[in-house]
């Protein structure tokens, strides 16, 4: 199983910077909940152990939060280190697609269509605010079938196309045990 750094990284590969993309903490975030929200459904399984809380903006992950909260509103720049073979080529190909689907969006639409759902909306009355993975399932069953999954071959192209754009860039990242050390210094804590 991922953690939802893997995860948070391989949305961060995606990313096509040249063509004006870009994700931010909040984006990423709920770019995180829609991948787990359609892992539970399709495959009946998370993608990641960690827990989706409801924050105020959305669905958080908590642990995401500390690493990539400090970039605020900017531009999270592209993980400098990454194992691509951790992934299974189905994992690979859901987090693209839900990139290729959601990605498009800006931050405030994400946040915006997330707080219309029930996981959502529930857990943030709720005491503890977690948005519980059964219900993450059971919600996301209502509109995901089979068919997402459905890979052309432009779609595996663009799977290839950007993990060799990574390694091309590969000394332009941010190597990942480096990242707290640069939030601190480039970013204010919150």
């Amino acid at each position: 199983m991922l953690t939802c750094h893997d995860v948070a990284n391989y949305f961060l590969v995606l990313v096509d910077r040249e063509a004006g993309d870009l994700i931010t903490q909040l984006k990423l975030q709920k770019l995180i909940y829609f991948a787990q929200g359609v892992n539970l459904a399709l495959l009946e399984e998370p993608l990641f152990e960690e827990p989706i809380e409801a924050w105020e903006h959305g669905p958080v992950v908590r642990e995401l939060r500390k690493s990539f909260g400090q970039f605020r509103s900017d531009v999270i720049p592209i993980p400098g280190e990454i194992e691509f073979d951790i992934y299974s080529t189905q994992q690979k190909e859901l987090i693209y697609k839900v990139y290729k689907k959601y990605g498009e969006h800006t931050a405030a639409y994400l946040r915006n269509v997330t707080h219309e759902h029930p996981t959502w909306i529930d857990a943030f009355k709720s005491q503890n605010k977690i948005i519980e993975q059964d219900k993450i399932k059971d919600f996301f069953k209502t509109f995901i079938d089979g068919k997402f999954l459905i890979m052309s071959e432009k779609d595996k192209q663009r799977i290839i196309s950007a993990e060799d754009e990574w390694w091309m860039g590969y000394d332009t990242g941010i190597p990942s045990e480096d990242i707290s050390k640069s939030l601190k210094e480039n970013y204010l804590e919150f």
